[in-house]
């Protein structure tokens, strides 16, 4: 009998590549306040673990089911639904994968994970490289030496997103009252002058017979977002004011519960009360005088969130919340890359920062405006 030829042989090597961004949310509590569930700010594109890649954060999650305090975190794949720790796949049609709602009970409130209304986030992301294929000599397989050499560790990237939001108010005089019901039956309006505050141009709408006939018998007043078609997240206040005292901070008036979009998906461009208050009730008041009186209308809106890739020479003191003037000298460079990778110094405050989002709730301060219902034309 021939003998038996020998097997062939081939080997499969695969190898992985690891990458950290830290990014740092400045701005939350605006964040929080103007942005809606399943709208989002987006870190500028980085570099990691040999790809491009972003990071989405949702202030008050992702999805419509998001109860109060969530968080939602995206890792996205530059370009174009799984636990972070679990193995997925970045490719045409799934281009991000995250956490769809973090709500970890208003921890956030911790000045551990809160300071100066900015939060940080850390991605760890290890990237699968192809397998590397080669044919070889049976005798030598049993003596190939698996390659120990513990991977290089890279220094970690990061990035700031920025939150801030505009404010304004503007007064505006109704003179000749009573001759505001010649305007015949509800839904007639009189429209005040165009108006810049908090970054747009505004309109006030003041109905004296009410914007719907289920509303007739109350004045009704609406805020006009005015020749712009991009959107605008804002919340607004309306008040009378007291003669003799417009520079008065308001004491009472109604406000949009929650932030409104004025923008292209907006048919009017137009919110706010159909039944602000009774005509009876107004002509009764103290805001009724020499037949005209005072609307206050104040403003919050959304700027466009700033990014910023920072260079890594420059992390610490993205991170440090340290107010010490000797903080560069307390932090030496050789240092950065243990306390990025959790080893840091007591003022960076990052023990805890592998990174869930933690949410916190408006604390009353950061939040002006009170709760009401609000209708749309």
């Amino acid at each position: 009998m021939a003998p038996l030829p020998l097997p062939s042989a081939s080997t499969i090597s695969t190898t992985a590549i690891s990458g950290v961004h830290v990014v740092k949310l400045s701005g939350y509590s605006h964040a929080k306040q103007l942005l809606g569930t399943g709208e989002c700010v987006e870190s500028t594109v980085f570099k990691a673990a040999g790809h491009s890649w972003r990071v989405k954060v949702y202030p008050n999650g992702a999805l419509e089911e998001c109860g109060p305090g969530s968080i939602a975190l995206f890792l996205a794949l530059a370009g174009g639904k799984s636990k972070a720790d679990t193995p997925v796949t970045f490719d045409r049609v799934e281009r991000d994968w995250g956490f769809e709602d973090e709500g970890l009970g208003g921890k956030l409130e911790d000045p551990e994970y809160l300071n100066d209304d900015a939060i940080l986030i850390r991605c760890d992301i290890t990237v699968l490289n192809d397998p590397t294929v080669e044919r070889r000599d049976l005798e030598a397989l049993d003596t190939l030496q698996e390659d120990k050499t513990p991977p290089a560790m890279t220094r970690p990237s990061a990035s700031t997103i920025t939150v801030t939001a505009s404010a304004g108010c503007h007064v505006l005089k109704v003179s000749g009252y009573s001759r505001t019901k010649l305007l015949t039956g509800n839904g007639n309006h009189i429209k005040s002058a165009e108006f810049k505050e908090a970054g747009h141009k505004w309109r006030i709408r003041c109905y004296p017979d009410g914007a719907h006939e289920e509303t007739a018998g109350h004045v009704a007043l609406y805020l006009e977002l005015a020749g712009e078609s991009t959107d605008v997240h804002a919340k607004f206040q309306f008040n009378l004011v007291p003669h003799g005292q417009l520079t008065s901070a308001p004491h009472s008036g109604r406000v949009i519960s929650d932030r409104v979009i004025f923008g292209s998906k907006c048919a009017d461009n137009c919110f706010g009360f159909k039944d602000f208050m009774a005509r009876g009730e107004l002509e009764k008041s103290e805001y009724l005088k020499d037949d005209c009186l005072y609307i206050r209308c104040d403003i919050i809106a959304l700027n466009k969130p700033v990014v910023k890739l920072h260079d890594p020479d420059t992390l610490l003191e993205l991170l440090c919340c340290c107010s010490d003037d000797l903080c560069k000298n307390i932090h030496a460079p050789d240092k950065m890359e243990d306390e990025a990778y959790g080893k840091p110094r007591r003022c960076l405050g990052l023990t805890e920062m592998l990174l869930s989002c933690l949410p916190i709730p408006m604390k009353p301060s950061q939040d002006p405006l009170f709760h009401t219902e609000y209708s749309r034309l």
